[in-house]
């Protein structure tokens, strides 16, 4: 997400560029295949930073990227990562559309949850974006408005499709809510098993930080609390067949 704190998903770069550099000796390694499941608020900012990082390393192929909402609605972001595209020569990368809402979370549930429990300070795209808007809602495009179009096929059959087609080699970067994993892992059970690796940016310990999302709740972090249920649905299933594949193996 868009913030002040080292911990979003420069953090996540920056220990997968660690991993990258001490996999194999510079000029010996194979590019690794990299699907980049995020959600791209732009322009400018860390999610775009995230993506400029993936695509332009030279030790990574990147498949395409799967956008989700998150930090903005996702038709919005679909645009910032085409036009982000275009400006960089790398329109070859397609971009594909992912989930519009959470699995079950939803604005209006928060709006009740702070009833109870006191408010929520990010909610994304629910209250976060100059101006806040609704999910099909595109606001003027500081960049430029892209030329190319998005991918006619959705993120969670092409996430599938990836990893049939290269098991155990593709490596998913998750930069955002999970919505779009969650959905392929429900339609196809092997979908996790098939893939590679799973980098994820999530999670905040003790934050050392002025800001406000984390001041009265340090342990609450976006891309986990925004779709709890995509995360508990692919987090378990992910468990169940790691714990099968070592029974298995002994």
């Amino acid at each position: 997400m868009v913030k002040n704190v080292v911990r979003g998903p420069l953090l996540a770069l920056l220990i997968f560029v660690l991993f990258l550099a001490a996999a194999s000796p510079l000029g010996a390694q194979q590019k690794r295949k990299v699907i980049i499941d995020q959600d791209c608020a732009g322009p400018g900012g860390t999610d775009m930073q995230a993506l400029l990082t993936l695509i332009n390393s030279p030790q990574t192929d990147v498949l395409g990227i799967t956008v989700v909402t998150g930090d903005a609605w996702r038709d919005e972001e679909v645009q910032h990562t085409l036009r982000l595209l275009e400006i960089i020569g790398r329109t070859d990368i397609p971009v594909l559309p992912g989930a519009v809402f959470p699995i079950v979370n939803s604005k209006e549930a928060v709006a009740e949850w702070e009833k109870k429990y006191g408010k929520v300070t990010y909610q994304g795209a629910w209250n976060f974006g100059n101006p806040v808007h609704g999910p099909w809602e595109i606001p003027p495009m500081p960049e430029g408005t892209p030329a190319i179009k998005a991918s006619k096929e959705d993120a969670a059959h092409f996430l599938m499709r990836m990893v049939h087609q290269y098991p155990h080699e593709v490596t998913i970067y998750e930069g955002g809510p999970l919505t779009n994993l969650a959905l392929a892992q429900t339609i196809d059970s092997h979908f996790a098993s098939l893939a590679k690796e799973l980098i994820l940016m999530g999670g905040s310990i003790h934050p050392v930080t002025t800001d406000p999302e984390f001041i009265k709740t340090p342990h609450r972090e976006f891309n986990l609390w925004m779709d709890p249920e995509a995360r508990a649905a692919f987090c378990a299933r992910r468990g169940r067949e790691s714990s099968s594949r070592r029974s298995t193996s002994r």
